[in-house]
């Protein structure tokens, strides 16, 4: 039975990968096409983790600028001045609102996500689903830091845990802490997620998935 889900935000709960890419291009807009196709490539290919270790690859590894934790915390503020209302605003993947809103009242839910942790809480307060929640974590804390800390708060059986995320680093948060992954994965999309891992494409069956 399961006793807690574990959610990701951004592609699990808000349709908003697209958003963020689109503002880290707008970033880097000044430089050569060939640097933007770089930084969307490494942005989704390390989706779920926090935008200042992104930034600070962009920084040192693709443009070779200025990677000072001044600069990253201006960009940073950059970056979240592009998407916050625009995360506010965006809609949510297929079935998940109104799983949340039925399934808050009989099993404990979490967000664990790469977004800074008071941007999180303000996003979720905007669009009014935080009372959904029993915790909402953001980074600085890792996607497994976040997991780990969840389970020896609640005291939970790993056995009765369930994260859903799209990224590697939600797949690696829930291997690391032993519990139960299941991908969410666009339709039409490859898995970036081994063979074997369990995929769906919304939450719109979520309770079927759960109840077996």
């Amino acid at each position: 039975m399961i006793a807690s889900i574990i959610f990701d935000f951004d592609g699990v709960i808000a349709d908003s990968v697209n958003i963020k890419t689109d503002a880290f291009l707008d970033l880097y807009s000044e430089y050569p096409i060939s640097i933007q196709k770089k930084v969307k490539e490494y942005h989704l290919e390390h989706s779920g983790i926090s935008r200042y270790k992104k930034i600070y690859f962009f920084q040192k590894e693709l443009v070779k600028s200025d990677y000072s934790e001044e600069i990253i915390d201006k960009l940073a503020d950059s970056f979240k001045r592009i998407v916050l209302e625009k995360v506010i605003d965006s809609n949510y993947i297929s079935g998940a609102y109104e799983f949340l809103d039925v399934f808050h009242q009989v099993i404990d839910l979490h967000i664990a996500t790469g977004t800074p942790q008071d941007e999180i809480e303000f996003i979720t307060k905007r669009k009014n689903i935080s009372h959904f929640f029993k915790s909402i974590h953001g980074s600085p804390l890792s996607k497994s830091e976040i997991v780990g800390n969840i389970i020896k708060q609640y005291k939970y059986d790993k056995k009765d845990i369930l994260f859903i995320g799209d990224a590697m680093a939600d797949y690696i948060g829930a291997k690391d802490n032993s519990i139960k992954f299941l991908g969410r994965v666009e339709k039409g999309e490859h898995s970036i997620f081994p063979k074997e891992q369990a995929v769906i494409n919304n939450l719109n069956n979520l309770e079927d998935y759960i109840g077996n």
